[in-house]
């Protein structure tokens, strides 16, 4: 080990590795630090979907080169390395509880178009983590497995990272990119400027022999009344077991003492979609948890930057993650060329986060994807759901789902003017309310860790 480096990364997924790949590619030196042992080791629940094939996200229209085995970034200027298994799925259907349905994306027309008419398309994790890490190892970085970064801070002219071990790693730049219950944002009182939205947790099993009414499509359940409120999701996964398809089964829920097991049982064996499960076997269990919070608006403090799902409201996705990675990495080269070890050095990360994370992903949006079945009862939610006939856009990114529903909901808002004026009513709520107000009782419920202890 080293007794400095130009950069220690914080975290083994996506945005850590891309940056340590980018910083090291051009002659830097780095460490990365991962808690598990095993970095390719997926533990946490993911839906592993690449966002997106079908449009942009963050500025960015992603290329998957399959012949090549790349993952092509064109705007942003990089490609990784995938050879691994991918499966292309067509539409994104979200039901109401009494099966109605909304489609983004007319499956059996999309399907007939091939690659050319697919939502997107899902990867396999692991395969892409050990990519990275093989190719980060190439090129000099050192990768520390089994180290829990326990406290972070500046002295001197270095950031010292402390694991649980004991263990000092000193750089001129650290980057934070250690996921939604960051660590490093809790003990810096970076979460103290943040607002609290609720606790997400999700359980679920990867499955075999489903009967889907359309196998290659993302679908949502929204199942009956809670509160809070739940969703359930089935995504396809890349690869097969023993020659089947898998698929992710899992609820999703924003009380962290609701019986988790029990829900996911009801999706299953009670509900209206159970049929779906008939037969369905379990390969693996799987779950996740973390909190919201507003995003991070100024990624950076005493030479730590902050990236992926670290300043996030919710996901990063892959992408979004990879994209930050691939910045905060082309800024310390930037801040080391320049001899510049300040905020002012890596300026180029802070300004494009602010472009492309804060101006255009507006988290508020994002967080109305819960707002329906906070607002409306299941008899609303059906109705709604039935008045929207039209196919919408084929879409995947979780900031235009809500506004494509939005647009659809004006049209019908004389329909339910006339026949349900009520309801209209709670529907200005989507536009006229806070979210502090809405998800007043998720907030409630969660488990805030703002504060470092």
């Amino acid at each position: 080990m080293k007794n400095a480096y130009d950069l220690v990364v914080i975290g083994a997924g996506p945005a850590g590795l891309v940056a340590a790949k980018t910083a090291a590619e051009n002659g830097l030196s780095v460490a990365v630090l991962e808690r598990k042992d095993a970095v390719h080791e997926i533990l946490r629940m993911c839906g592993q979907m690449i966002v997106s094939l079908s449009g942009k996200y963050m500025g960015e229209r992603v290329v998957h080169n399959e012949q090549a085995g790349l993952l092509c970034f064109p705007h942003n200027g990089f490609t990784l390395k995938y050879d691994g298994p991918t499966k292309d799925f067509y539409a994104w259907n979200i039901y109401s509880p009494n099966e109605e349905k909304i489609v983004f994306g007319d499956y059996e027309t999309n399907k007939s178009k091939g690659k050319a008419g697919r939502a997107s398309a899902v990867y396999d994790k692991s395969w892409l983590l050990r990519s990275l890490v093989e190719e980060c190892k190439h090129l000099g970085v050192e990768v520390f497995t089994g180290e829990n970064v326990l406290d972070v801070r500046k002295e001197g002219e270095f950031v010292d990272v402390q694991t649980t071990r004991g263990k000092h790693f000193k750089g001129v730049y650290a980057l934070a990119a250690d996921g939604r219950q960051s660590r490093v944002a809790r003990v810096m009182g970076i979460n103290k400027q943040r607002n609290f939205y609720g606790s997400v947790t999700s359980v679920g099993y990867e499955m075999t022999n489903l009967n889907l009414p359309e196998p290659y499509a993302l679908h949502q359940p929204l199942m009956e009344s809670g509160d809070p409120p739940m969703l359930g999701f089935v995504v396809p996964r890349a690869w097969d077991y023993h020659g089947e398809d898998v698929w992710l089964v899992m609820v999703t829920n924003v009380d962290p003492e609701a019986d988790h097991e029990a829900l996911l049982d009801n999706l299953t064996e009670k509900s209206k979609f159970s049929s779906w499960f008939k037969g369905g076997r379990k390969v693996r269990r799987c779950g996740c948890a973390g909190n919201m919070y507003s995003p991070i608006l100024h990624p950076f403090k005493d030479n730590v930057l902050f990236a992926g799902d670290a300043g996030w409201c919710q996901e990063a996705e892959m992408t979004g993650a990879a994209m930050c990675g691939a910045r905060v990495g082309s800024a310390v080269v930037e801040a080391m060329l320049e001899g510049n070890y300040t905020e002012e050095g890596v300026r180029s990360y802070l300004d494009w986060w602010k472009e492309y994370h804060i101006s255009r992903l507006d988290h508020n949006v994002f967080l109305k994807n819960l707002y329906m079945p906070i607002l409306c009862n299941d008899g609303e939610i059906d109705y709604i759901f039935s008045k929207i006939q039209d196919v919408l856009p084929t879409v995947l990114d979780p900031y235009e789902v809500p506004e494509n529903m939005g647009r659809a909901m004006l049209k019908i808002i004389p329909a339910i003017q006339q026949e349900k004026p009520a309801l209209l009513q709670k529907l200005s709520g989507f536009n006229e309310l806070p979210a502090e107000t809405v998800l007043r009782n998720t907030i409630r419920a969660g488990f805030n860790c703002s504060f470092s202890t």
